[in-house]
């Protein structure tokens, strides 16, 4: 049975606008960029640092390896 995974997602203008703080682990996705936080439980959206995302395989099970720079 297939995963799905759901990602909170806004331009980001609305994030910086609502300027949540997102769980431990959760992401948010800019939906005008492209680009991606991950949330720490404590952190507002603004003071947090984009995420580098990367592919690490590029077969049937792919696997992504988060950094947080910043």
């Amino acid at each position: 049975m297939p995963i799905q995974i759901q990602l909170r997602r806004g331009t980001a203008s609305d994030w910086t606008s609502a300027n949540p703080t997102l769980a431990q682990g959760e992401m948010g996705l800019e939906t005008d960029t492209g680009l991606t936080k991950i949330g720490n439980g404590f952190t507002a959206w603004n003071s947090l640092s984009y995420a580098i995302i990367a592919p690490i395989t590029q077969d049937a099970n792919i696997q992504i390896s988060f950094q947080v720079f910043g």
